[in-house]
């Protein structure tokens, strides 16, 4: 199930992506409640008049299911798909916003991949190497990366995100995944000049705009392996990063641990799990993001996350 946060005419809601359409999760549950006894756990989401992706996710695995099964009633239900019109619009009219647009935490993760580990000369890490990024550098899919005058040297950075869906403190390895709610496609955007003008790379990390996130959270089940996951970034068009998740030194079961023993995980959390080899500041010669390109990370099974970039104004 792939579901998504999208604003329509100023109004923010929660739905799942089905084709080219987007249902609304909320007129769904409304209108199989009297016909599907089995959604009970809708009931009280449905009430509300603006559920978000928290609400859902605050809910449990056994909302996330009650969604599943509402899905799933509409073939069989004659006035229902009949009523899609109504209960659902056309992807191309809405606007994607971050699937969690109020994250409590965004933990990355650097130097991840052995590819992009061998590109620096780098050894591999004894623990996973740790940073956050900010709730205001979250933008949705289709919206523009923004190069800020401060910095000259903006990079890009597909990676798997993961998106936590149960609260939990010291998450053994095994497990770990049970505490997924679900993963999306992340560009860990990242101004090179700012970053290492100290021996922490937050300030080069947390900038408006940085943190493109989308446009879907596809859900567990969906995800039977996130080792096994290729993801490709191209910018207009031409592949600048092509690898698999299973080149990941620590896996996503080990981060969820690791980190879990560090601050407690929040539904709603999410993890970027780091970038495998091929971004621009490692390139001969370098090449940063120009106002005008148009960034992809596209991840197998989960989607492909568009951004175009652009100049900050001077207003």
């Amino acid at each position: 199930m792939k579901l998504v946060t999208y604003s329509l005419d100023g109004e923010v809601a929660l739905g799942v992506a089905l084709l080219e359409r987007v249902i609304d999760l909320r007129r769904l549950y409304q209108a199989v409640r009297n016909d599907c006894g089995d959604i009970d756990a809708l009931a009280a989401v449905s009430r509300r008049n603006h559920p978000d992706m928290h609400d859902l996710l605050n809910g449990g695995e056994k909302l996330v299911a009650a969604a599943q099964r509402a899905l799933a009633f509409i073939p069989d239900n004659g006035h229902i798909a009949n009523a899609m019109g109504v209960l659902s619009h056309s992807l191309a009219d809405v606007e994607i916003l971050p699937p969690v647009p109020r994250p409590g935490k965004i933990i990355a993760v650097g130097l991840n991949y052995r590819s992009h580990l061998a590109e620096l000369g780098e050894p591999i890490p004894q623990y996973p190497i740790l940073f956050t990024k900010v709730t205001t550098s979250l933008i949705g899919h289709g919206k523009p990366i923004v190069l800020p005058r401060v910095s000259q040297q903006v990079d890009f950075e597909g990676e798997l995100a993961v998106v936590i869906g149960r609260r939990g403190k010291e998450i053994s390895q095994q497990d770990a995944l049970a505490y997924v709610a679900g993963y999306t496609c992340a560009n860990d955007v990242s101004a090179h000049d700012i970053e290492f003008r100290t021996s922490q790379w937050t300030s080069g990390k947390m900038l408006d705009t940085f943190c493109p996130l989308g446009p879907a959270l596809v859900t567990r089940d969906d995800v039977p392996d996130p080792g096994c996951l290729r993801l490709t970034t191209t910018v207009n068009g031409r592949t600048v990063q092509d690898a698999c998740t299973s080149d990941m030194v620590f896996p996503v079961h080990f981060l969820i641990s690791y980190i879990s023993s560090l601050a407690t995980l929040e539904p709603g959390d999410v993890i970027l799990t780091g970038t495998p080899a091929g971004i621009g500041c490692n390139r001969d010669p370098q090449v940063f993001l120009q106002a005008g390109d148009q960034v992809s990370v596209r991840i197998e099974g989960i989607g492909t996350l568009t951004n175009p970039v652009e100049a900050e104004s001077r207003s």
